[in-house]
């Protein structure tokens, strides 16, 4: 049994993959033919040489007790004997050697699975309320319609050569349990006059620069999703940006078109496809919610800690005496022998009985009541969090450095730190209910951090010369209900810190929790200032001889580096320091810290001139001499820089007004620069021409990524094409990220050679 029809065209696909894997391995293609080939058909490269990530697609997270045994048997034959469950509800398995993929493959396919749309620039998996069917005061039932689509879109090519990745949700109900405001198309079941329908959010999305979704449609009939799906995706495949993959997805188009240019073009598209497509009838092939038990005896067993899992983890449905129950997964993580255990017991209530949440869990459904003290009695064996505070299975982390190629952090063993931390505190977890704590490895949001109570990302930071371990904090999102809002940014700690900093701030709101009980308004308003005090406590990060810990990433067998990042880490480091200053510039102004607004401001783009001050003095004399001096902003803001450098307090406060005015204009310079770290009109700096057959030698060891990326891209913009550049980098990150990086900006890496503790690298510009 399957919930949806595999493409007819998934086995042609899958033996196009396969030969071209034999050419890879007959050297007869490259890596990123071979690549280009992989991702759409959800296989990713991993960390680790030859080890590969399959993600599988399970439309609304929807999946048998036969498929999973499935997939436990592959895991265990073909990958690293676990399954991980992921914030899209699919199933991934890590691990995967390059020549084991075709009978991993095929063995998918004769469980009625499909990988294809996994990655790349594709239609992703069509995300739905995990309770839909069963839920109480639910609209209707959504899965169906999330089949529907993802059966007609699997079958369309285009869905699969997109600008960039577009992911689509359906909720049942108001309270948008599947998250569709937040996706690049949403759909929200309602009714109207008695008639099925959706109302439509378009254009959202997470990561780095993230946007709650745009209402399209107040009300279209069931009948029309296919209409409204193909138009916004045939607009976005004609009018999306396919240049820059990091302004690529649709939230971009939508400002660039401008909301009036968007929806002109989509209501044009939509009456067309409305008058030419057939009304799509949803075909419901999952199974009814009548449950079909057999092989058990009832028992009952008593005693506290079966009450507490009742009051924890299990709902009644709207099916009168059934329950759904929520399966906590420890890190999304499953031991291949716990799932097949879990398959089989499974099998005795229906086909129909499984779903993967959005938080990385089972959801169990269609139990009868006499039924509860067997399925405790069996979730306690194989998951331990099923006796602990329903606090631990909401908290969820992504993959990160553990195995993504873009991962800063090891969220996983920050996230088992926290519940360490937690266990040892002995606060009071079930008095947060249903809270939610997520980790994301970077700022991408695979971990969903941007739609949780507490939130954290990771990145790279810089204390002196040595790089460590830190997170961005997020806090009070408003995923639910109809004003949808993303967590706000409140703050920074180092992944050292983020345990204890975790401890504290719950500790806090719980004590507060009887007068504020909206943690998202505490966050904002009356707990601000106390968490405030909590950031300043943990905002000093000691020297690496003072404390060698905070630069070593929890589990860690090594100390922290970018080594082993993925593409553009380079660059993505570099935006992520200049990010960082202006993140705080405009922190300081709200505070009315007028000096520290101009000092973070007058740093904020100094990198891009590979400007390093030694000192505060240095900072205010780069700005004005490589942005006053030369007119990049405007020269009226000196009597602010020259008052900045001389602490003078009372002018600055007097000019408050005028700090405002300065941030705002170095982050509208800031949105003009290009690719090169140029500025519109800004000359190219002048350096001796060299010709193509002779070198220019910088030497650039001790300086730490990405400042020396930033110092060669500079050094690149005043050469001419086919001219050479031959620099000396330091051992481990920087011979790791930098090459790759000026790679995949066009220039040629011509030789690398290593010399005791350095490398000698020669560049032809492209």
């Amino acid at each position: 049994m399957s919930f949806f029809k595999i493409p007819e065209t998934l086995a042609q696909d899958i033996d196009t993959l396969i030969a071209a894997i034999r050419n890879f391995e007959e050297k007869k293609m490259d890596r990123d033919e071979l690549k280009v080939r992989r991702v759409p058909m959800g296989i990713y490269e991993q960390r680790k040489d030859g080890a590969f990530m399959v993600r599988i697609r399970c439309p609304g997270g929807s999946v048998t007790p036969g498929q999973l045994l499935a997939v436990a048997k592959l895991s265990k034959r073909h990958g690293s004997g676990l399954i991980h469950l992921t914030t899209r509800q699919e199933l991934q398995v890590h691990d995967v050697a390059l020549g084991e993929l075709p009978a991993f493959l095929k063995g998918l396919f004769d469980a009625g699975l499909s990988t294809r749309g996994g990655g790349g620039n594709t239609v992703r998996n069509i995300m739905a309320s995990p309770d839909s069917g069963i839920a109480r005061g639910e609209a209707f039932d959504v899965l169906p319609h999330a089949i529907l689509l993802t059966e007609r879109l699997l079958s369309e090519p285009d869905s699969f050569t997109l600008p960039r990745k577009f992911k689509i949700a359906f909720s049942n109900s108001p309270g948008d349990s599947a998250h569709a405001a937040f996706n690049d198309l949403g759909f929200i079941a309602t009714i109207k006059d008695g008639e099925k329908g959706f109302r439509v959010y378009v254009a959202g999305g997470m990561g780095r620069k993230p946007a709650a979704g745009k209402l399209l449609h107040e009300f279209v009939p069931e009948s029309q999703i296919c209409a409204v799906a193909e138009t916004v995706k045939a607009l976005f495949g004609k009018y999306g940006n396919r240049k820059n993959r990091h302004a690529a997805r649709l939230r971009f188009l939508w400002n660039t078109l401008g909301e009036e240019g968007f929806r002109k073009l989509y209501s044009k598209a939509f009456e067309e496809a409305v008058k030419t497509q057939d009304a799509q009838k949803c075909d419901h092939r999952a199974l009814s919610n009548a449950p079909k038990v057999s092989g058990l005896t009832p028992v009952k067993p008593q005693g506290d800690e079966f009450v507490a899992w009742k009051s924890r983890f299990v709902s009644h449905q709207k099916q009168m005496g059934l329950y759904s129950i929520l399966a906590p997964v420890f890190l999304g993580k499953i031991d291949a022998r716990n799932a097949e255990m879990l398959a089989d017991f499974l099998r005795g209530f229906g086909e129909n009985v499984l779903r993967l949440t959005l938080d990385q869990n089972f959801l169990i459904r269609n139990i009868p009541e006499e039924f509860l003290g067997n399925v405790f009695n069996f979730l306690k064996l194989i998951f331990p969090l099923a006796v602990k505070p329903r606090f631990y299975g909401n908290s969820i982390a992504c993959a990160g450095a553990d195995t993504c190629k873009l991962g800063f952090c090891l969220s996983r063993s920050a996230l088992a730190a926290v519940h360490d931390k937690l266990n040892a505190t002995g606060i009071p977890l079930d008095e947060l209910g249903d809270f939610k704590l997520n980790i994301s490895g970077c700022p991408n949001s695979c971990g969903a951090h941007l739609l949780a109570d507490l939130g954290f990302f990771g990145k790279a930071r810089l204390n002196g010369q040595s790089l460590y371990p830190a997170y961005g904090v997020v806090a009070g999102a408003a995923a639910h209900g109809g004003n949808p809002r993303f967590a706000d940014t409140i703050g920074e700690v180092s992944a050292r810190d983020l345990p204890g900093f975790t401890a504290d701030l719950l500790g806090l709101y719980l004590s507060r929790k009887k007068q504020e009980p909206d943690f998202a308004l505490f966050v904002r308003e009356k707990g601000k200032p106390e968490i405030a005090v909590l950031l300043e406590r943990y905002s000093r990060v000691p020297s690496i001889t003072e404390d060698p810990s905070y630069y070593r990433d929890w589990d860690a067998d090594k100390p922290f580096s970018l080594e082993g990042i993925g593409s553009g880490e380079c660059s993505a480091g570099l935006f992520d320091l200049l990010e960082h200053d202006l993140n705080l510039a405009r922190k300081r102004l709200e505070e009315k810290d007028v000096y520290s607004a101009v000092f973070y401001i007058a740093r904020m783009l100094l990198p891009t001139r590979g400007f390093e001050p030694r000192n505060d003095a240095d900072v205010f004399d780069g700005f004005d001499k490589y942005f006053g001096e030369t007119g990049l902003v405007d020269p009226g803001f000196r009597p602010l820089i020259i008052a900045a450098k001389s602490k003078e307090e009372a002018f600055l406060k007097n000019h408050s007004e005028e700090a405002g005015k300065l941030v705002h204009a170095v982050a509208g310079l800031y949105a003009t620069m290009d690719n090169a770290l140029r500025f519109p009109g800004e000359a190219v700096p002048a350096l001796p021409p060299v010709a193509a057959s002779v070198e220019l030698f910088k030497d650039y060891r001790g300086v730490a990524c990405p400042m020396n990326f930033v110092k060669i891209k500079f050094d690149l913009s005043a050469m001419k094409s086919g001219e050479k550049l031959r620099v000396l980098l330091g051992d481990g990150a920087p011979i790791e990220n930098v090459p790759r990086s000026l790679a995949e900006e066009g220039h040629a890496v011509l030789d690398k050679q290593k010399t005791g503790d350095f490398w000698t690298v020669l560049i032809r510009k492209g």
